[in-house]
């Protein structure tokens, strides 16, 4: 005969109770600190950018990964995030060359450089919903003349679709931020190895590979700790791996 449906109901108390112990003791769970990750992790930030869109991507890895890097990128309306990421649409804009054993260093300035990333594509102020000069069209000129005419001032509008434009070119952003953090700026930032004297701070030593060195003269200034370089292989650079040469054919004897 079957049991009672009380009977039933009987048996589920002392199961939660043995889930909730399983739960403390934390048994079948993957340790969550003290991952380092493999060797050199964290030596070496890539950052990426559209060729078009000037959207950033940082990673560790000098390839991208379409469904892990994707993330990265926000949706700030229709058509500003892509489906997928095309190899022939971005590229390697910097990488970050930390000295060998202090990828932890790399990791908290790769933790950062996405913090601020994320900061500028969602904490906007009103001014940013205004068009820059240099954005201005016809018909905005024309505008901006008539209210002049009658003593207002009128600054014209971004519409929806160009302030999702606006807010994915982010790379000018990008170098700035790259800047100010390897200069050590910022609380928690383990850019500083110390204090030699009071008021001095010692910085890690870094370097920056670029794939136009004129990029970098989109941050103000750059700390003395850090020192530029161009990517060595342009083929390398331009994010696009080198075919093979085919060796022509020895002649027979």
């Amino acid at each position: 005969m079957n049991a009672s449906p009380g009977t039933r109901l009987g048996q589920f108390p002392g199961f939660l109770r043995a889930c909730v112990r399983h739960a403390h003791t934390g048994r079948g769970r993957r340790p969550t600190t003290g991952f380092q990750g493999p060797d050199g992790h964290g030596e070496k930030i890539w950052v990426f950018s559209h060729r078009r869109s000037q959207q950033i991507i940082y990673s560790f890895k000098e390839k991208l990964d379409g469904l892990h890097d994707l993330k990265q990128l926000p949706f700030h309306g229709k058509k500003t995030k892509p489906a997928k990421l095309r190899k022939d649409y971005w590229s390697p804009l910097a990488m970050i060359q930390f000295p060998a054993g202090h990828g932890a260093v790399g990791r908290s300035v790769y933790q950062k450089l996405r913090e601020l990333k994320h900061l500028h594509e969602v904490a906007w102020t009103d001014e940013f919903r205004r068009k820059r000069p240099e954005d201005y069209t016809a018909d905005d000129k024309k505008k901006i003349a008539e209210e002049k005419a009658k003593g207002n001032d009128y600054q014209p509008i971004r519409s929806k679709e160009e302030r999702g434009i606006a807010l994915n070119a982010q790379k000018t952003n990008a170098i700035a931020d790259m800047a100010v953090v390897l200069a050590g700026q910022g609380a928690g930032n383990k850019m500083v190895a110390g204090d030699a004297e009071e008021g001095d701070r010692q910085l890690v030593e870094v370097s920056v590979s670029w794939s136009n060195d004129q990029d970098k003269q989109y941050a103000e200034a750059w700390s003395k700790n850090v020192t530029h370089e161009l990517f060595e292989e342009p083929a390398y650079a331009s994010g696009v791996e080198p075919e093979p040469v085919e060796q022509p054919a020895k002649a027979a004897a």
